[in-house]
């Protein structure tokens, strides 16, 4: 049986998830909203309310400092 050809979405799709998983490019987004935000922009009332929940989850879990990394 001849192997199906992988379409562009399919190798987008793999691509993305190697090279950018989906909660870097969420952090980056919310960080950007909420540099919006800060700057006194207006945002939608359930945007707001993702941002203050990913600042209390990042809060409650701080990333630590790792020898070599992030210093």
């Amino acid at each position: 049986m001849p192997r199906a050809k992988t379409t562009y979405k399919e190798k987008r799709q793999k691509a993305y998830e190697k090279i950018l998983p989906i909660g870097e490019q969420l952090d980056a987004i919310l960080k950007a909203f909420d540099m919006v935000l800060q700057e006194g922009g207006d945002l939608p009332y359930e945007l707001i309310d993702v941002i203050e929940k990913w600042q209390a989850i990042k809060f409650k879990y701080p990333k630590q400092l790792q020898r070599g990394k992030n210093e």
